[in-house]
């Protein structure tokens, strides 16, 4: 067990409130019920940053709330990932079947290189179908669970040839956090914090695994409940999420302090080209899954990243939690949106605020939704 420690944040931040942003997402609770915590700053400068409560004084959250954000966290695998081809120990072209586990190693994954988990191009099918070896705890797989989904995967045949298509596919996020584990020696969530999170700042980010223990002031997964016009706890248990593929836990300053490497192309322990690597396009245009978001020009997916001309996004979608981000590297612009409410559509909320502070950009007909 890590003896990795978390500081709970006590105190509430001040909340910095943009005019525009503030309308906007005053409707969003009215009309969407929005709940969660949002962001907007560009150029350094925080324009907007406050939380949105539930309608229950028993999920009360603040600006400084750490909030689960899902599929956001691939990208920091896929960060992860390039440190160990930096290091050598693992190659993008390197099939998957030489740094896996001996355990989870298939015959019919001969095909499939590390680059295609990262892109979603590898063919392998999601998260396994048969749910009878399932110990998922609000969302959460870990352990046997984890090792059930993967013995499965290994027996069922791709959905197309590695490299042709793109599928999106969390389970090989859950691998790519397999072979971490094998090239480090360390567990993916202690990894992650000592060489992504801790040389950031991000005291307040860390993976959720089975070690994980909710702090004061950590949100609380929700759903709006029509019948009963209030949020109340979301219990869906046959959706799992693995460490590597959404088990990243932040908030809106840490990610700040993540958003401005994109903006750099600097972090203290990966170097330009690999991030640059990160950003460039790794799947086939004509089959990427998001056609609604070519914001600034045809949309196309890196390696654990959403892209559009100069944008970089990517949104996050577990049990209770949604959230959107979008960063503008001409603009410096990085909204971030952040909800503890499956009911919101939170693309719609982020691209909706990034029109509202880049009105002249080709994206502002799509604040109408996704």
């Amino acid at each position: 067990m890590s003896d990795a420690k978390f500081s709970a944040v006590h105190e509430p931040l001040k909340e910095t409130l943009d005019a525009g942003a503030e309308s906007f997402l005053q409707d969003m609770v009215e009309t969407e019920h929005f709940s969660g915590v949002v962001m907007v700053a560009q150029g350094g400068q925080i324009l907007h940053r406050r939380a949105y409560n539930p309608r229950s004084d028993d999920y009360k959250i603040h600006a400084a709330s750490r909030l689960h954000v899902g599929s956001l966290g691939k990208q920091f695998t896929a960060a992860a990932i390039m440190q160990q081809v930096e290091a050598g120990t693992v190659q993008l072209e390197g099939g998957i079947n030489d740094f896996l586990p001996m355990t989870h190693r298939a015959e019919i994954w001969e095909g499939i290189n590390v680059e295609h988990l990262l892109a979603h191009t590898s063919g392998i099918p999601d998260y396994a179908l048969t749910r009878d070896y399932y110990d998922v705890v609000d969302g959460w797989a870990s352990g046997s669970t984890i090792e059930g989904m993967i013995a499965e995967a290994m027996t069922r045949p791709l959905l197309f040839d590695p490299g042709t298509q793109f599928r999106y596919c969390n389970l090989g996020y859950t691998l790519l956090g397999e072979i971490i584990e094998v090239a480090t020696g360390l567990r993916y969530a202690d990894y992650i914090k000592a060489e992504l999170l801790d040389p950031l700042g991000m005291a307040n980010s860390q993976i959720h695994n089975e070690n994980y223990v909710r702090l004061p002031g950590d949100a609380v997964g929700l759903q709006w409940d029509a019948r009963r016009s209030c949020h109340v706890r979301n219990e869906t248990a046959s959706l799992p999420v693995t460490p590597a593929d959404g088990g990243l836990i932040t908030t809106l300053d840490d990610f700040l302090r993540w958003a401005a490497v994109y903006k750099s192309l600097t972090h203290p322990k990966l170097s330009t080209p690999s991030l640059e690597r990160l950003l460039a396009q790794a799947a086939p245009t004509e089959t990427y899954a998001w056609p609604e978001r070519n914001m600034r020009g045809q949309g196309f997916y890196g390696l654990g990243l959403m892209r559009s001309g100069d944008l970089i996004m990517h949104e996050g979608s577990i049990v209770g939690f949604r959230s959107f981000f979008i960063y503008g590297r001409d603009d410096d612009l990085l909204i971030s949106v952040f909800s503890n409410n499956t009911y919101n559509d939170v693309f719609r909320i982020a691209s909706g605020l990034f029109s509202l502070h880049v009105p002249s950009a080709s994206h502002a007909n799509q604040a109408g939704g996704a």
